[in-house]
C-alpha cells in the first residue's frame, strides 16, 4: 500500500510561503461567490446588449435591397458594367442600362400632353429617386507627367499622364451656353465633399458636374450635348456617378456610386458600391418608432457599461503614494489588459463615428420643390454618411470577436480556462518576435510575387492583391497553377520556397511557441488546477447555505412533509450512530495491538486534550499512525460542527464530501445532516446551547486537570533541579579546597629553593 501523504500542520503552513499565498488567494466564501456572480451577470448583460445592438439592423432586408439595386444597374441590365471599356461603351451603358434603370423602359408617359414632372421620381413600386443623379468628371491637363519622344511628336502632339491632383484640369470647356455665353461645362468645387477611393487612384471632391433630374426630356437632351461635345475627352481619368434611392416599404436609403477609372494605358476599371442606410443612421431617433427608441436606450446603457469598465481598468494601472498618483507600467505588460483597452477604445470610436454621422446628416436636405429648378446644387450627398456607417460596421465586426473572446476571462471557474489565459500571457514576448519574423518574410514574398507575376495576372497586379492571394494559401484556397502558368521555372521555385519557409518552418515555429508556453504553464498550474474545481464546489456550497438560510428551505420541507422528514432524519441518525460505534471499535482494536507510549507521559502528553480525527467516518491503520497530524481538539460531546448547524437535509446540496459517508447505502440518505433546530428564525436551538455548555465544561475540566498535573510535574522537576544544584555545590567546594592545598604547596617549594 502506498504511503498516504501527510497533511501540513498549522506551523508548517505558516512556514510555507507558497501555501500561505494559496490560502490568501482562495475565495470560498458566500460573499466572494456572490460578488463573482454579480460580475459575471454584469458582463453577460453587457455581452447580450452589445450583441443585440450589433444585430439590431434588418440585414436580410438590406441585402435584398442591395441585390435589387445591383441587378437593376449592373448584373441584369442590358449592358453590365464589365463591358464598359471605352468612352463609346460608357455612353452606350448610359443609354441602354442606366437611363432605363432610372426612368424605366416605357418612356412614352413622359411625352403625354399635360405630363407633370414628379418631385420624387418613381423608379419602381416603393422606390423613389432621392433628388437628382450627379455625374462628376475628373480629367488632367495635357503634357503633365508624360513625355513623347522627339521623333514621335509630329504624330502625337499631346499626351495625358496619370491622375495627379496637381495636374487636374479645371478650365471650363464646351460650346457656349445660349443664355449666358459661358462654356457649357464648368468646374464645381466641393469644400465639404469626401475623397473617393478607387482601384487605381484616390480622387478628391469637386469636378465637372452634371445633374440627371426627374425630367426625362431635359436629361436626354443634356446627355446628347455631353456626348456631342466630348464631355468625356482624352484627358478623362475618372467618371463618378452618385445617386440615392429611398424605399418607402422598409424605410431604407440605397446610397449608390459607380466609379469608372481610366488608366493612362487606356484601361477602364469600373466599381459599383451600394450602402443601405436606415433612418436612425441619420438621426438618433430615426423614425421615432418603438424599435428606434429601444436601440437608442440600449446604446445609452452600453455607454454606461463602457464607462464602468473604463474606470475599472484605469483603477488597475493607476496607484497612489499618499496623494500622488503614479502609473503601474507592469499593467501594460499583460496582453489581456491591452485587449481590454482595445475593445473599449473601439467602442468609443464607434460611438464617436455614430455621433459624427448624425451631425453630418443634420445639414442634408432633400429638395422636393419645383422640378424645373433641380440641378447640381440640389443633389443630396449621403456618401459621407454611408462611408461612416460602413466603417462602423467594420469596427463592430472586429470588436465583436474581441468582446466574445474576453468572455474567457469570466468563465475561469471551468478547469484549465486560467491555464489558457496564462499561456497567452506567457507567450506574448515570443509571439512578438514571431510576428516580426513572419511579417518580414511574408512582405518579401508579397513583393516577389508582385514583381514576378504582376504583368501576367491581375491577381498579383498590386501588393495588396498579392497579400490576399498568399493569405488565402494558408487556408488552402489558392490556385497556384496561375503562378506556374505565368512562369513555370520562377513560379515553381518561388512556390516551393514559400511552402518550405512560410508553412513548414514559420507555421511550426508558432506551434512550438504555443506548446512550450502551455507546457511551462501546466507545470506551474497543475497543483492549483487540482484544487480549482474543489474550490468552486466550496463556493457553490457556501452560496447554497446562504440561500438555505434566507429562504428557510428546511423549515418549509419539514412543514409540508413532516412524516417523510421524520423518517429521513431518524434513518440518518441511526446510520451516523452505527458508523461512530464502528469507528470507535476499530480504534480500540488497533490501539490494543499497538500500545501508545505517550500514555505514560501523563499530563506531559502532547496529545492530551486532543482526539483522533474521524474523517468521513472511515478509519484505517494509516489514520491511527498519523494521529498527531490527523487530530482535533477534544470538545467532549461536541464532535462535529454539523451538530450546531440548522442545515438539516438540504445543507449539503453542493458539499463535495456529502456522499462520502454513505457509499455503502443505496438510499442516498447518508448525505443529510442532522436537524437540531427547533425554530426557524436563525437562533440556535436549546439542544445546541446545552451541547456547547457541556463541551465548554469538558474543555475547562481538562484544562484544570492538566494544570494540576503540570503543577506536580513542575514541582518534581524543580526538586530534581535543586538536588542537582546541591550536588554541584559540593563538587565545587571540594575543588576549592584542592586548589588552596595546591597553592600552599607551591609557596612552600618556592621558599625552600629560594
Amino acid at each position: 500500500m502506498a504511503e498516504k501523504p501527510k497533511k501540513a500542520t498549522g506551523l508548517e503552513i505558516l512556514r510555507d510561503e507558497k501555501a500561505v499565498n494559496d490560502l490568501l488567494e482562495q475565495k470560498s466564501g458566500a460573499k466572494a461567490m456572490i460578488r463573482s456572480g454579480c460580475n459575471l451577470a454584469l458582463f453577460v448583460s453587457f455581452l447580450v446588449l452589445f450583441t443585440a445592438l450589433a444585430l439590431s439592423e434588418p440585414l436580410g432586408e438590406h441585402r435584398a435591397f442591395e441585390g435589387y439595386l445591383r441587378r437593376r444597374f449592373d448584373t441584369m441590365a442590358a449592358m453590365p458594367l464589365r463591358k464598359v471599356e471605352s468612352v463609346s461603351t460608357f455612353w452606350e451603358y448610359m443609354d441602354r442600362s442606366f437611363m432605363p434603370a432610372i426612368y424605366g423602359n416605357d418612356t412614352r408617359r413622359f411625352y403625354f400632353p399635360g405630363h407633370q414632372v414628379a418631385r420624387l421620381l418613381q423608379i419602381e413600386e416603393g422606390n423613389r429617386l432621392l433628388g437628382v443623379v450627379r455625374l462628376r468628371m475628373l480629367k488632367v491637363v495635357p503634357g503633365d507627367a508624360c513625355h513623347v519622344k522627339g521623333s514621335l511628336e509630329q504624330y502625337f502632339p499631346t499626351c495625358y499622364g496619370a491622375w495627379d491632383p496637381a495636374a487636374e484640369d479645371t478650365a471650363p470647356f464646351g460650346p457656349p451656353n445660349p443664355q449666358t455665353g459661358d462654356p457649357e461645362f464648368s468646374y464645381f468645387g466641393e469644400p465639404g465633399g469626401s475623397w473617393v477611393e478607387g482601384k487605381i487612384m484616390s480622387y478628391p471632391p469637386g469636378g465637372f458636374m452634371e445633374a440627371l433630374t426627374a425630367d426625362h426630356n431635359l436629361t436626354t437632351r443634356r446627355l446628347t450635348i455631353m456626348k456631342e461635345n466630348a464631355y468625356a475627352g482624352p484627358g478623362l481619368r475618372a467618371m463618378i456617378v452618385d445617386w440615392s434611392i429611398y424605399n418607402f416599404n422598409i424605410g431604407a436609403y440605397g446610397v449608390c456610386r459607380i466609379l469608372f477609372e481610366v488608366a493612362p494605358s487606356g484601361l477602364w476599371v469600373s466599381s459599383f458600391e451600394v450602402d443601405v442606410l436606415m433612418r436612425r443612421h441619420l438621426s438618433p431617433l430615426g423614425g421615432r418608432t418603438t424599435g428606434d427608441w429601444l436601440v437608442l436606450l440600449g446604446e445609452v446603457i452600453l455607454v454606461l457599461f463602457v464607462l464602468r469598465y473604463l474606470i475599472e481598468e484605469a483603477a488597475e494601472f493607476v496607484g497612489f503614494r499618499g496623494w500622488r498618483p503614479y502609473i503601474k507600467w507592469d499593467y501594460f505588460g499583460d496582453a489581456w489588459n491591452i485587449l481590454d483597452w482595445l475593445n473599449l477604445i473601439l467602442m468609443i470610436a464607434t460611438l464617436g463615428l455614430r455621433v459624427k454621422s448624425w451631425g453630418m446628416s443634420g445639414d442634408l436636405n432633400v429638395y422636393i420643390g419645383d422640378p424645373s429648378k433641380q440641378g447640381v446644387s440640389t443633389f443630396t450627398d449621403l456618401q459621407s454618411v454611408a462611408s461612416n456607417v460602413r466603417v462602423i460596421h467594420q469596427i463592430i465586426a472586429f470588436n465583436t470577436v474581441l468582446t466574445w473572446f474576453k468572455a474567457v476571462k469570466y468563465i475561469s471557474v471551468l478547469p484549465y480556462i486560467t491555464t489558457f489565459m496564462q499561456t497567452v500571457s506567457m507567450s506574448q514576448k515570443a509571439l512578438g518576435t514571431f510576428i516580426v519574423i513572419f511579417g518580414t518574410l511574408f512582405f518579401g514574398f508579397i513583393i516577389a510575387y508582385t514583381v514576378a507575376f504582376g504583368e501576367n495576372s491581375a491577381v498579383f497586379r498590386t501588393p495588396w492583391s498579392s497579400f490576399v492571394f498568399l493569405m488565402r494559401s494558408y487556408l488552402g484556397n489558392s490556385d497556384f497553377s496561375i503562378v506556374y502558368n505565368a512562369a513555370p521555372i520562377v513560379g515553381s521555385v518561388l512556390t516551393v520556397t514559400y511552402i518550405l519557409l512560410m508553412i513548414m518552418v514559420i507555421a511550426n515555429l508558432f506551434y512550438a511557441i504555443m506548446i512550450r508556453a502551455l507546457a511551462d504553464m501546466m507545470a506551474d498550474e497543475d497543483p492549483r488546477q487540482k484544487n480549482q474545481w474543489q474550490q468552486t464546489l466550496e463556493r457553490m456550497n457556501d452560496l447554497w447555505r446562504t440561500v438555505l438560510t434566507q429562504f428557510r428551505l428546511e423549515y418549509r420541507f419539514r412543514t409540508c412533509f413532516p412524516g417523510l422528514y421524520a423518517r429521513i432524519m431518524s434513518r440518518r441518525r441511526k446510520i451516523a450512530e452505527r458508523e461512530k460505534e464502528r469507528d470507535e471499535e476499530v480504534i480500540k482494536r488497533i490501539r490494543r495491538r499497538k500500545p501508545d507510549a505517550s500514555v505514560a507521559l501523563g499530563p506531559g502528553n502532547p496529545s492530551l486534550g486532543r482526539r483522533q480525527k474521524l474523517a468521513n467516518y472511515s478509519i484505517t491503520a494509516d489514520d491511527i499512525e498519523e494521529s498527531d497530524n490527523e487530530s482535533d481538539v477534544d470538545l467532549g460531546p461536541l464532535r462535529d460542527k454539523a451538530q450546531l448547524s440548522k442545515k438539516g437535509m438540504f445543507g449539503s446540496a453542493f458539499d463535495p464530501d456529502a456522499g462520502d459517508h454513505g457509499d455503502a447505502h443505496d438510499d442516498g440518505s447518508s448525505g443529510w445532516h442532522k436537524d437540531t433546530s427547533s425554530t426557524d428564525d436563525g437562533e440556535p436551538p436549546p439542544e445546541a446551547i446545552e451541547l456547547v455548555i457541556e463541551a465548554t465544561r469538558h474543555v475547562v475540566d481538562g484544562i484544570v486537570d492538566r494544570t494540576y498535573g503540570a503543577r506536580g510535574v513542575l514541582i518534581a522537576e524543580m526538586q530534581e533541579s535543586k538536588n542537582k544544584l546541591l550536588m554541584l555545590g559540593s563538587v565545587l567546594e571540594v575543588l576549592g579546597r584542592r586548589a588552596r592545598d595546591l597553592e600552599a604547596q607551591q609557596q612552600s617549594l618556592l621558599k625552600h629553593f629560594g
